[in-house]
């Protein structure tokens, strides 16, 4: 145990010869004069046994440092205090300056800063709240342990996320108090923290003059705002007189909240319920003292550290130097923290300013009395701010024990909508006609009165209107949207440096509080969530692709669809081979050329090959078969297999051809959003969807969807209709959009079809302006409507109607044959006609060749029989004279003279040959010889 303590006190000798080494390094001052303009004697005194005892807390004051103390009574004329701040203060050289607040006027304190602030001497403010200290381009080198009045907007947010009174209404001074007050509400009321759902809405601000006399016109403005809860900075006397008014007029009864700052809480006619701030130690001065000379005493210490420490000026009258060290001096004091200072934790922001001030929330009871209800403290645990209430001790407005709803709920809501079927259905009537019972009049938002355009709609979302209109008891008035858009949050004019983003449509009517509802297809979404109340959903879907059809190619040979193009040529050869080989085998089989006798005596030829061909397509295709069959037992056998192959093969073409034309219904052709087409889109696949809509922000949201929206962001369109309409001629391949209406589209429609799964899922809910009172008893009748069946209802009624069923019994239906189907069928008969128109010309011209041909040879042959016949006569006429010349020759008629055979021409027959004219004159009894 001794080694132990010996070895601390060894680590503590180190420590202490390092610091000393280090002071010893920088040549640093070993003593440090501190300046102190404080109020009273009692001050000075407390500053002075402060300093004092600080030179014996080894844990902010090295060894071998001391410090000193100056100090002087502040001066109610600023320009004395400047004065007296050179003559006895920083004649002195002090390292800083602790200052307090004048009993009388309050220049004093900003001329101290300014004088100090000259040559960068920190100066510590103790009681000085006025935001034009945080200015550092004023007041360079002040810092203050007390927080501005501006940060009470702090402790307003949480009260009112606290009693979840999200709209309000601020009253405030037109100083720079006031308007510091105003920023910081807002600033803090809009960050973005744990609760980006729970936002502040400031629905009006009221700024003033001070030393106003009256308040009563403000206030009537203010009386017929939406919201009830009041917060105000103002003096006291200010205050008093806003007071009076709202007392007058009714505005500080049951119903109202009003929350005010320390200085209106001093109003002697603050009214019973009030609810104020009051900072914990403000007027404790000493405390102030203490904990500033420790945040003083902890920064030279660091500096002694690390630092050179250079001598502060000594003169007011030498401005040619600045004072380096002042600088560094003032961002370490910024840097310190006293955990358990004597006012709580003692930190400072990036101004000087006190930060985790604690305030106690006052309650304003009956004849003035303030009772602390609540507390504002730093919490070790969680190393921040938190809120304590005691919400049951509260008394509210008009001596009212329950806490108020903090708005006044109007009963008649201005309601947007916008055209989107089956939602929305609008139809345009003229002058003087009057929408049907079941529609609701819904005019152009905004449209001037000249036009005359009136507009009747209903749908899903109008039922659904009257349902929540009786459901919790409002009245309404409809109109469509201004620009027919769902809303987009852009920048409107980009040309302009320095444009903000805006909300366009029907979210920028809600978001700048021009509409109080909105019901209509709207999807939630977080871009949307953050700028306007949602409603839970009515309805869920999410994304999907609607496209056409793709329809069936009938080509003109569609019938032979059913076998594929190698197949019909091997049939086709097939049939060929066959005949080829029945044909061989009942030529050279010995039992095939017989002719056998038939009964009636005839004979039958042997098979040829024409006869084979006929045979081998009359068994494919069916059909008869008179003559020409095998007679052979061998190409029997091949007959009877080639009948089993026609057989399969007719059964199959069957078969396929009844799919092909009938069952077969044709598919999509995406798969879903991952089909490889959409995400690296080609320049013959168009895809769009609506601009600035809720699929729109979708895709901008999802990173891996990138290159596939700059594609499509060119093809985007201004309203689904038109994107719809395209896609049925053709113009567009695939739309995105919420499914509910592409599915209603397609159940009208069946040449359309929606491709793949759902993503992006979400639902359609109703809109409502931030903190709006009906948000929440919209969900809840919402969630009845889920429970009582009336939201199945309108689905039944809006979106199917028996749409889809018809659809699938057109799917479940066989396809009707038609012309297209079969044109190839009959194209392939009139063929088949005009082959054989045109075989029977040719076998008719054959014909009539083969005839004139065979006439030119039979008259060549009659002809050459003739030329046969004659030469023929003519020999065995020779033949017959020659015997009986001879005999004349031997009988001596010779000698007597000649005779001249003359055979009469006339009497010559026309086919009798010529016969020679010279005769013997004389020629005894040949006359028989002579035909």
């Amino acid at each position: 145990m001794r080694s132990y303590q010996f070895f601390l006190v060894l680590v503590l000798c180190c420590q202490l010869a390092h610091a000393e080494i280090d002071r010893r390094r920088f040549s640093n001052p070993t003593y440090y004069n501190v300046g102190g303009v404080l109020s009273s004697n009692e001050s000075i005194a407390f500053f002075k046994d402060t300093i004092s005892n600080l030179n014996f807390k080894d844990q902010y004051v090295p060894r071998g440092v001391t410090y000193h103390d100056y100090s002087i009574l502040m001066d109610p004329n600023p320009i004395k205090t400047a004065l007296n701040v050179c003559k006895d203060l920083i004649a002195h050289r002090v390292y800083a300056v602790v200052v307090s607040h004048p009993l009388t006027g309050d220049l004093s304190p900003a001329a101290v800063s300014y004088t100090s602030g000259f040559y960068h001497i920190p100066v510590i403010g103790i009681s000085s709240r006025d935001s034009a200290f945080s200015d550092k381009n004023i007041h360079v080198s002040f810092l203050r342990t007390v927080p501005p009045y501006s940060h009470q907007a702090d402790v307003w947010v949480d009260v009112l996320k606290h009693f979840n009174y999200m709209k309000v209404i601020v009253i405030h001074s037109s100083d720079t108090d006031g308007r510091a007050i105003l920023g910081r509400f807002q600033t803090t009321s809009q960050s973005i923290d744990e609760d980006v759902d729970r936002k502040v809405v400031v629905e009006l601000v009221i700024e003033f003059e001070p030393g106003l006399d009256s308040f009563t016109e403000s206030l009537m403005d203010v009386k017929s705002a939406q919201a009830r809860v009041f917060l105000m900075y103002a003096s006291k006397t200010d205050a008093e007189i806003i007071f009076r008014d709202a007392t007058y007029l009714n505005m500080t009864t049951v119903g109202y909240v009003w929350m005010v700052t320390e200085q209106a809480l001093d109003a002697a006619n603050a009214p019973e319920g009030l609810l104020g701030l009051r900072l914990v130690n403000a007027t404790n001065e000493h405390a102030h003292i203490q904990d500033s000379i420790y945040v003083l005493a902890s920064a030279i210490r660091d500096m002694n550290t690390s630092e050179e420490i250079h001598a502060p000026p000594s003169d007011c009258d030498n401005s040619g130097s600045i004072w380096t060290t002042g600088r560094l001096l003032f961002d370490y004091i910024r840097k310190q923290s006293l955990e358990n200072g004597a006012t709580g934790h003692v930190a400072f922001d990036d101004h000087g300013d006190r930060v985790h001030a604690e305030y106690d929330m006052v309650n304003v009871r009956a004849q003035g009395e303030h009772v602390a209800v609540g507390k504002y403290f730093y919490s070790k645990e969680t190393q921040k701010m938190r809120l304590e209430l005691k919400e049951h001790e509260i008394i509210w407005m008009g001596r009212s024990t329950s806490k108020p709803e903090g708005f006044m709920i109007p009963t008649h809501l201005k309601v947007l909508t916008i055209e989107e079927k089956p939602f929305v259905y609008t139809r345009r009537i003229d002058d003087g006609s009057e929408c049907y019972p079941e529609e609701i009049p819904c005019p152009h938002y905004n449209a001037s009165d000249e036009t005359g355009q009136l507009y009747c709609c209903k749908g899903f979302c109008m039922d659904l209107l009257k349902y929540l209109s009786k459901a919790i008891n409002f009245t309404y008035s409809v109109a469509l949207s201004p620009d027919g858009q769902f809303g987009n949050y852009i920048i409107r004019n980009l040309s302009v440096p320095g444009s903000k983003k805006e909300w366009t449509g029907l979210i920028a009517e809600l978001v700048y509080e021009r509409a109080d509802m909105i019901v209509a297809p709207l999807t939630i979404n977080p871009e949307r969530a953050e700028f306007i109340e949602f409603s839970k959903p009515f309805k869920y879907q999410g994304i999907t692709i609607l496209e056409k059809k793709p329809s069936r190619s009938s080509t003109l040979v569609s019938f032979l669809q059913p076998f594929s193009n190698t197949l019909w040529i091997l049939v086709m050869v097939s049939v060929h081979v066959v005949a080829l080989v029945l044909y061989l085998l009942d030529r050279f089989s010995p039992f095939g050329r017989f002719k056998l006798a038939n009964i009636d005596g005839t004979e039958e030829d042997a098979l040829n090959l024409s006869s084979a061909i006929w045979f081998a397509w009359g068994v494919l295709l069916n059909s008869g078969i008179g003559e020409g069959t095998p007679r052979s037992f061998s190409a029997r056998v091949l007959g009877m297999v080639w009948a089993g192959f026609a057989m399969i093969i007719v059964a199959s073409y069957t078969a396929n051809l009844a799919a092909f034309l009938v069952l077969e219904r044709p598919k999509t052709k995406l798969t879903g959003i991952n089909d490889a087409r959409l995400r690296n889109t080609m320049e013959n696949l168009t895809c769009a969807t609506v601009k600035g809509s809720a699929v729109d922000m979708y895709f901008r949201r999802q990173v891996e969807l990138s290159n596939m929206y700059r594609t499509m962001e060119a093809n985007n369109y201004d309203s689904a209709e038109q994107a719809i309409q395209d896609v049925k001629d053709g113009k567009l391949m695939a739309f995105i959009w919420d499914s509910s209406r592409l599915e209603f589209e397609a159940a009208q429609d069946c040449e359309l079809v929606t491709a793949g799964e759902l993503f992006g899922r979400s639902g359609y809910g109703v809109g409502l302006q931030k903190g709006s009172p009906w948000a929440d008893l919209v969900t809840l009748a919402i969630l009845d409507f889920h429970e009582s069946g009336i939201m199945e209802s309108l689905d039944n009624q809006w979106i199917l109607r028996n749409n889809m069923l018809n659809c699938e019994e057109n799917e479940k239906t066989p396809n009707t044959l038609g012309l297209k189907n079969m044109a190839g069928v009959f194209i392939l008969v009139l063929a088949g006609i005009i082959g054989g128109i045109v075989l029977i010309v040719i076998e008719v011209v054959y014909k009539r060749h083969q005839i004139r041909k065979q006439k030119r040879l039979e008259i060549a042959r009659h002809a050459a029989d003739r030329w046969r016949g004659a030469v023929e006569k003519r020999k065995s006429l020779r033949a017959a004279i020659m015997p009986a010349q001879r005999r004349i020759k031997s009988n001596g008629v010779k000698e007597a003279g000649s005779i001249s055979l003359v055979v009469d021409r006339g009497a010559r027959r026309r086919d009798e040959p010529r016969v020679p004219r010279y005769l013997p004159a004389y020629t005894p009894d040949v006359s028989h010889l002579v035909v």
